[in-house]
Parts: C-alpha cells; sequence; structure tokens
C-alpha cells in the first residue's frame, strides 16, 4: 500500500485587487500540490487572468474562471496528472441584501490516487449569513455522503469553529488545525480563525497558516489580500491491495 503525500493550500485572494506578485512569489516559495483560491477573479478577463496566475506560480487550472462562481482550483503537473473528473456545484440562495449576490457554490476535482483508490477535493467560500452558510454546507455534506472516496475540503467558510456550519461539517470531517487554533483573517492583524483546510477520518494531515515565506516578508504577505494562507501536508493511504485466494 503506498501513501501519496500531498500539500494542499487555501487563500482568499480578493479579486486579485492588492498584489498578485505577492501571491504567486508566495505560491511558488510553498509549492502545494493542489491550490483552492475563493474570491478568484470574475470581471475583466476572468479566465485569462486565472491562467496568468498559474503561469507565475507554475501550475494548472484544472477549474476556474468566468462560470466557476469565484473558486478555483490549481494544481501541479504531478497532480494535475491524477484527474479523472471536475465540477462546479452552484448553490442557490435567497436574495436579502447586497452580500447575497455574490454567487456561490462547490468546486470539486476527483483525483485518482496513485497507490489506489480516489480523493475528491472541493472549494468552497460560504456566505456572510448564517442561513445561507448552512444551506451550502447541507449541499455540501450530501456531496460528501455520495462521493465513496477519501475527501478534502478547504476554503474560507466566513465564519468561527463554533459557529453553527462549521460545527455541522465537524460531524463528517476532521479539523486538523483545530489544536492550533491560529487566526487567519484579517491578514494584517489576524483575529478569527474563519479559513481551513478539513479531511476526512482516514486521511492524515498536519496544517498551519503561512505568515510569510523564503522570499516575501510578513509585510508583504499580509498586503498580498486580507486573508492569510492556510497550508495543509496531507497522507492519503493507497488502497490496500487484496490478497490472493488460497489455491485448492
Amino acid at each position: 500500500m503506498t501513501a501519496w503525500d500531498l500539500r494542499v493550500m487555501t487563500w482568499n485572494v480578493r479579486g486579485l485587487r492588492d498584489d498578485p506578485a505577492a501571491l504567486a512569489d508566495a505560491v511558488r516559495d510553498l509549492a502545494p500540490d493542489l491550490l483552492l483560491l475563493q474570491e478568484s477573479p470574475q470581471v475583466l478577463l476572468p479566465t485569462a487572468r486565472l491562467r496568468w496566475l498559474a503561469r507565475r506560480m507554475g501550475l494548472r487550472v484544472l477549474l476556474g474562471g468566468r462560470l466557476a462562481r469565484g473558486l478555483a482550483i490549481l494544481a501541479s503537473p504531478e497532480a494535475a496528472g491524477q484527474l479523472l473528473r471536475r465540477g462546479i456545484v452552484p448553490v442557490p440562495q435567497r436574495i436579502t441584501d447586497a452580500n447575497s449576490v455574490f454567487p456561490r457554490g462547490i468546486a470539486a476535482v476527483r483525483l485518482s490516487v496513485p497507490g489506489g483508490g480516489d480523493l475528491v477535493v472541493a472549494d468552497v467560500h460560504l456566505a456572510l449569513d448564517e442561513a445561507h452558510r448552512l444551506v451550502h454546507v447541507h449541499r455540501l455534506m450530501g456531496l460528501i455522503a455520495g462521493s465513496g472516496a477519501a475527501v478534502i475540503v478547504a476554503g474560507d467558510l466566513n465564519e468561527r469553529p463554533e459557529a453553527a456550519a462549521w460545527s455541522e461539517l465537524a460531524t463528517v470531517l476532521h479539523d486538523p488545525g483545530a489544536a492550533a487554533g491560529e487566526p487567519t483573517f484579517p491578514a494584517r492583524r489576524p483575529s478569527a480563525r474563519i479559513d481551513a483546510v478539513l479531511t476526512s477520518e482516514e486521511l492524515h494531515a498536519s496544517v498551519r497558516v503561512v505568515r510569510s515565506t523564503p522570499s516575501v516578508s510578513r509585510e508583504r504577505l499580509a498586503g498580498a489580500t486580507d486573508h492569510l494562507p492556510v497550508l495543509a501536508q496531507v497522507t492519503v493511504p493507497g488502497r490496500r491491495a487484496a490478497a490472493p485466494s488460497a489455491s485448492r
């Protein structure tokens, strides 16, 4: 049984309105196998801008662009080679105010694990309204239940771990960053932990919030966008081969 070690990173990039060069430099330093973005560009040539960013990071775009609801999943060439399926699941919500106009959804890819089996990776950006977050999470939980695979969910949950939607997710996913409890927002003076990488129980993961990288100082990283990135080291166990049947 061969395990698959993955570096999984999530980052809300605020539409690349701040310092995209710092974003790209930090990601190149951290070299994730999978990068899940929230608030990826949605206007002014969003697909072209996302591809430009991916090239600067040395990654490939698996999902993202004009119809992706601000979500994007990028991958290293090696991880991209394991792609089986990909898709965007819209999550409708009631229009109650200006914030609820922002389109929500789930971006997900299904990867083949080199040691055998599949891995589903989902990117989410939950709403500011609690009722809308719960609708989103219940849709996500249905997809997890039907996946038949190990699962990684990452993104901007827009609430603290003790709140309702995060608590619902905790019934089906493990939170490897809970013990450290490092805040992720706002980037310059982080006080709230609202970004996370969550995993199904069969996965082994360690998580940290990134505050600087070898080529991006703490101050420059804090100005890259309004969230700090979260980086997880995840080990995906391969499927154990069936023992040969005894001859008669």
